[in-house]
């Protein structure tokens, strides 16, 4: 199965190169932000999106001379904090930091969510990405995931998955690889990723597929064992952890991003607002060197390029979950 062709690799870097929006030659005039600013991340605390999100506030709030207040809001695999933000004021001063999964992958969800992101949100930039890789609770008898796909073979019954919730993408790139290995595994969805390898680590799940910040000092002390990245080429801090298609599986064209949206009736002074800072700040030495001491790559994409990609990632995800038959019902 191919559920994401090259073109999006190839759109991703055209997309990245792309100039900037309109927006911003009237963002000069805007006079915002007046006063402190909520940043909702959908999910918990000690997460990608709450690691990334506090730091761009901790760096942007002192630079504006205004407080940008991070608020977790979890539950319902990120449809809680995105549905606040939708209902939000339309005046700036609320703001979505959140994952692909209440925004690309929910609609596909049994029942929906109540709300719709292509209409009722604008994404001001995406604000980078995370390397994930596959990891197993050290006691696992397997060091490949040659290895591990046979004892799956063998002893389906005894081996679980974990997932940062039901619909997560983590969930939904598990099943594909479980579809191309030809393996049946058992979910056991958690509340978000810290408490997912807490489960690993635990031996309550022996599987996960993680973002490289969540697991690496795991992996550095020998509790968690990596067997593969996700991405197209070895990661610089892992050259020796194979990719996917050098442990017999095809790679994933796959990119687990952070976003910055607002509800949709924002102005447009706004959003170019927030897309220039964004971009500024991407190049902020201090940020990138912090996002890079995390496993974290400070890639952006302005709000139309941004806009563009979700448009490919939907179809993408809906074709992902009818031809690995998961279901995603909450």
């Amino acid at each position: 199965m191919k559920p994401f062709s090259n073109s999006k690799r190839k759109l991703l870097g055209a997309l990245a190169l792309s100039t900037l929006g309109t927006g911003f030659s009237n963002a000069q005039n805007v006079k915002y932000p007046s006063k402190s600013i909520r940043m909702i991340v959908p999910f918990p605390a000690a997460g990608g999106p709450d690691t990334v999100g506090r730091l761009a506030a901790s760096i942007l709030g002192p630079k504006w001379g205004q407080q940008i207040v991070v608020e977790n809001m979890p539950g319902a695999s990120g449809q809680i904090g995105t549905n606040h933000v939708v209902k939000a004021p339309s005046d700036g001063y609320t703001l979505l930091f959140s994952p692909p999964t209440p925004i690309t992958i929910a609609e596909h969800f049994d029942p929906k969510p109540p709300y719709d992101s292509n209409r009722d949100l604008i994404p001001a930039a995406l604000l980078g990405r995370n390397p994930a890789v596959i990891v197993i609770n050290a006691n696992v008898k397997a060091n490949t995931m040659a290895e591990f796909i046979a004892l799956a073979k063998k002893e389906p019954s005894k081996i679980f998955y974990g997932t940062p919730g039901l619909g997560h993408a983590f969930h939904l790139i598990s099943e594909i690889i479980f579809t191309k290995a030809g393996i049946q595994l058992t979910n056991v969805p958690y509340q978000g990723s810290s408490p997912a390898v807490m489960g690993l680590l635990a031996g309550d799940v022996q599987f996960l597929v993680q973002s490289v910040e969540s697991v690496k000092e795991h992996i550095k002390s020998g509790k968690l064992k990596a067997l593969a990245t996700l991405e197209a080429t070895r990661l610089e801090a892992y050259p020796d952890l194979p990719t996917l298609a050098e442990s017999g599986l095809s790679n994933l064209d796959i990119m687990n991003w952070y976003g910055a949206f607002f509800s949709a009736k924002t102005s447009p002074e706004i959003i170019g607002f927030w897309e220039k800072e964004l971009f500024s700040l991407a190049k902020d030495p201090t940020f990138q060197r912090k996002m890079k001491e995390m496993s974290f790559d400070p890639v952006v994409f302005g709000s139309q390029e941004f806009t563009k990609m979700m448009n490919l990632e939907r179809t993408q995800w809906g074709n992902v979950i009818k031809t690995a038959h998961v279901s995603i019902k909450k």
